[in-house]
């Protein structure tokens, strides 16, 4: 688990590939002097393991479901990554709870100065998770945790504070980019519980109606039997009128 508050930029150094699964080396100058095998770490919001260091170089394995999710597509030698090592007991919870599970890829649509902060324009491509975009709510971007200012239908927009963006990748950034996004984890739980809630409640209404339907036509269909006159035709009628022997 992280924060989102990033604690340095590291630059990608080898990719590795394996049918969309491989190895990604980041050189990292600060944290990797108490990275260890095995430790989490959070590369621009994605949370990967460590699997081995070479000096400053350390090296993640990452799985088909992060290469396909994540932005790591697009990564090329050179790019300037997030890093954030994971939270310890003992850490101030600056920013909020962030997995380093990536819910989808954004798209850098508008950059632009106001003041002292920067205004970032992000297009969600995930329509469906665009539910979980609640103005001035949390959420993660490329592992840094921002509040939304704003939404217009499937966008949404972010306000950077100088410091955060001479600190991070947003500085490096251009329109057209890729980031990471993962929505905030208290958000997402509000929704899916409130979606589940509404699913049972109307499964419930339902029944009811149903219930209530087959109650009235069984009502009428005993009702409509009711009213069935009894047949003055007997055995003894048709016997002598011919009609059986």
């Amino acid at each position: 688990m992280f924060t989102g508050i990033i604690k340095e930029k590291g630059e990608i150094k080898s990719i590795l590939l394996r049918s969309n699964s491989g190895i990604l080396g980041v050189y990292i100058l600060e944290c990797s002097k108490k990275a260890y095998i095995g430790q989490s770490i959070s590369v621009n919001g994605i949370c990967l393991t460590v699997k081995s260091i070479n000096g400053k170089t350390v090296n993640f394995d990452f799985s088909p479901e992060t290469f396909k999710k994540s932005t790591l597509k697009y990564m090329k030698i050179g790019t300037k990554v997030n890093i954030e090592p994971a939270l310890s007991v003992n850490n101030d919870i600056s920013g909020h709870f962030v997995l380093g599970h990536i819910d989808g890829v954004g798209k850098i649509i508008s950059k632009q100065q106001y003041n002292n902060a920067y205004i970032i324009g992000i297009a969600n491509n995930d329509i469906e998770s665009s539910k979980y975009l609640i103005n001035k709510g949390s959420i993660a971007i490329d592992g840094i945790s921002l509040t939304i200012n704003d939404i217009k239908n499937n966008d949404f927009y972010v306000s950077i504070i100088p410091l955060t963006y001479k600190f991070t990748n947003l500085e490096n950034k251009k329109i057209g980019g890729y980031v990471n996004i993962e929505f905030d984890i208290i958000e997402k739980a509000a929704v899916n519980s409130s979606e589940r809630l509404t699913e049972n409640t109307n499964r419930k209404n339902n029944y009811f109606i149903d219930k209530k339907n087959y109650n009235e036509n069984e009502h009428i269909s005993n009702n409509n039997f009711k009213n069935i006159k009894k047949s003055n035709i007997t055995y003894e009628f048709l016997y002598e009128n011919g009609f059986i022997k």
